[in-house]
């Protein structure tokens, strides 16, 4: 059997091109037009029938022992139910279904809830905010297709598609041919910004090294550039590569159409950066470059800013947060006063504030700083997932699940805010459930219980 018009569900491209098939034993042969990222997940089925369970667990665990699904969930529902302020975290590697279950429980337990987004790109809805709500400034974005289209300048700016979106070049932005771009690469320039060089180099028609931390410096340069502005930018270049900076500057005000991809070498916040100090140095280089990008369009120049989002479903993580709450992370509903901040939900675990976690579809443990990492060890956590890590191999209960877009159907959001349907594309051989349907089997019966006992 062959299955068309497959949405991948390796990263936030969503590349909605694959071909899979499937032979008589229920077994994936053979994936098309995918990234080996892509073809690396879609096979991941087929462990559990060659009989090589490798990253994957077969049933839950209890303590470290295994146990029969309705014991895990009975004591998932315990732990939850005991207790005060729990966090529930992760959500950017299932789908949009399985999300509004677990801020169904975060509500229900007036607990906090947080994505893996507020420690990747925190700063790019703070500078939003900032900037669009108080100053009354605009975004200026698009969809991938639009920017396909219509860019003729492609700028990556800390960030580096080649490992993290490995068709994002070759479907999105660089090679592919477009509406006002018929010849594909050849009406194209593609310009490489980084703190370190990078594969995309290679391909660049401009590579400029930026030292850490001094990327508002280059973007408010370019800014001055284009505004015409020449005052103070002899020392505000200090040390700087300003030849090179006003080569990319030129590019730009002659561009027709152009559009920015920053990363997370602009988009995080280091672990050093988590005071308020600190945020507001990083917030720098957001808004430097959302400010280029303004005044580029006030010049004539059609530019885009879009940032690369990670995860699958990490944009319809924010979405349905935003949808509900007005806020993207960090909602706390033990206190609807609280403010939005990056990594508040983070730094009431280290507090002590939170009693127990409900973890699915991450792995806080070998991504959060240290300090985080060892509050979390210290308290009772639920972890669901479909792949084994750190996070479930130390968790009170652990709940394997099936592979959304791959055992399981649901609804993912693509970096540009485009829904897209995630088929089921072969069945589980083992009786695993869906991320949704365990969270739901857990809400179910914390209902119950809060009936019963108010």
């Amino acid at each position: 059997m062959i299955i068309e018009d497959v949405v991948c569900p390796f990263c936030a491209c969503l590349c909605d091109d694959i071909v899979v098939s499937v032979n008589g034993d229920g077994m994936i042969t053979e994936v098309r037009n995918a990234c080996v990222l892509g073809v690396r997940k879609f096979m991941c089925a087929n462990r559990f029938k060659k009989g090589n369970a490798e990253h994957r667990a077969e049933k839950p665990r209890l303590r470290g022992e295994e146990v029969e699904y309705e014991d895990a969930v009975r004591e998932a529902v315990e732990i939850l139910r005991c207790a005060d302020h729990p966090l529930v975290y992760g959500l950017s590697n299932i789908g949009y279904n399985a999300q509004r279950i677990a801020l169904e429980i975060a509500r229900m337990k007036s607990g906090i809830i947080e994505n893996s987004e507020s420690v990747c790109h925190n700063l790019f809805y703070q500078a939003i905010l900032r900037r669009c709500g108080v100053s009354g400034g605009r975004l200026y974005f698009a969809t991938l297709e639009q920017i396909r289209d219509k860019a003729h300048l492609i700028i990556y700016w800390g960030s580096n598609p080649v490992s993290g979106h490995p068709r994002h070049l070759s479907k999105f932005s660089l090679y592919p041919v477009g509406l006002y771009a018929m010849k594909g690469v050849q009406d194209r320039e593609l310009i490489v910004i980084d703190a370190v060089e990078t594969p995309l180099k290679k391909i660049a028609s401009i590579f400029l090294r930026v030292p850490c931390g001094e990327d508002w410096r280059v973007a408010e340069i370019m800014r001055k550039i284009v505004s015409g502005d020449f005052k103070g930018l002899k020392t505000l270049a200090k040390g700087l590569d300003f030849a090179t900076i006003s080569t990319i500057a030129e590019r730009m005000k002659s561009a027709s159409s152009g559009v920015i991809f920053i990363g997370l070498g602009v988009l995080s916040s280091a672990p050093r950066n988590c005071d308020d100090a600190g945020c507001d140095d990083a917030l720098k280089c957001v808004d430097a470059l959302l400010s280029l990008v303004e005044t580029l369009n006030e010049d004539g120049v059609r530019f885009f800013i879009f940032p690369m989002k990670g995860h699958f479903n990490v944009v319809g993580a924010v979405t349905l947060l935003m949808r509900e709450t007005g806020r993207p992370f960090s909602v706390d509903f033990h206190n609807s006063d609280a403010d939005f901040t990056p990594g508040a939900a983070l730094r009431s675990l280290e507090r002590g504030d939170v009693d127990a976690a409900l973890i699915i579809g991450a792995d806080p443990l070998s991504s959060l700083p240290r300090r985080f990492a060892s509050a979390l060890l210290k308290i009772q956590t639920v972890v669901i997932d479909a792949f084994e890590s750190i996070t479930s191999k130390f968790a009170t209960v652990f709940i394997p699940s099936a592979i959304t877009g791959v055992e399981a159907e649901d609804i993912a959001y693509r970096m540009d805010g485009l829904p897209l349907k995630l088929k089921k594309i072969v069945e589980c051989p083992l009786p695993l459930k869906s991320d949704a349907e365990i969270l739901r089997d857990i809400r179910d019966n914390l209902r119950r219980l809060h009936e019963i006992n108010p």
